[in-house]
């Protein structure tokens, strides 16, 4: 459904900017349109947009597409969680086995994520689980519990101190979090023996 909205508001924004064009073409003779550019952005404008936008002077600029997040995967901008490419690396600090709870705490939380919310609900998301919900965050931890909570939860798959990939709800927000990226090895992103192969040191603060 929001594939269809998306491009419906994007083939309107087409629209929009072939009728600028064609008016700015036709004010040539009063002023020089030669050196104007017409600039739009958002993630998922770039990849919906199947080159409608025949313009020379249209500069596009997606802010999020070398990371996506959650909030990419529900426009459509990307369809799986393993075409996200930002996580953040948190460890199991406990374990809650009792039945009102029946879940596990991570040590990642605002300060880490953010409290940016998605249409999909819940704080963030556990990268390859989808069977768990990330249904609870304060400033410091996360609680995970399965989305079936008739189950019990299998805590000897979860063991304290073993590590989880978080995926961010808004990438940009929590990426602002962090003075530095760690790049892996695409085949250890899940494993425990990830390589990292670079490291990125991100311009922040205003000038």
């Amino acid at each position: 459904e929001m594939e269809h909205t998306t491009q419906a508001d994007l083939e309107m924004i087409v629209q929009f900017i072939n009728l600028l064009a064609k008016q700015l073409k036709q004010s040539e003779k009063h002023f020089d349109t030669s050196a104007l550019h017409i600039s739009i952005g958002s993630t998922p404008s770039m990849f919906f947009h199947k080159n409608s936008l025949n313009n020379n002077t249209l500069e596009l600029h997606p802010g999020n597409y070398v990371f996506y997040d959650r909030q990419q995967m529900w426009t459509g901008a990307c369809k799986r969680e393993e075409s996200v490419a930002s996580f953040v690396l948190t460890r199991i600090i406990g374990h809650y086995p009792d039945t009102e709870r029946n879940s596990i705490m991570v040590d990642a939380g605002a300060t880490a994520l953010t409290k940016e919310t998605t249409p999909q609900g819940e704080v963030c998301a556990v990268l390859g689980h989808p069977e768990l919900e990330c249904y609870r965050m304060s400033q410091e931890v996360t609680m995970i519990r399965l989305r079936d909570q008739s189950s019990s939860f299998q805590f000897d798959d979860f063991a304290l101190g073993s590590s989880l990939l978080l995926i961010p709800n808004h990438s940009c927000l929590s990426a602002a979090c962090f003075s530095r990226y760690y790049v892996v090895d695409e085949k250890g992103l899940c494993s425990t023996d990830a390589e990292v192969i670079d490291e990125w040191i991100p311009v922040s603060g205003w000038a």
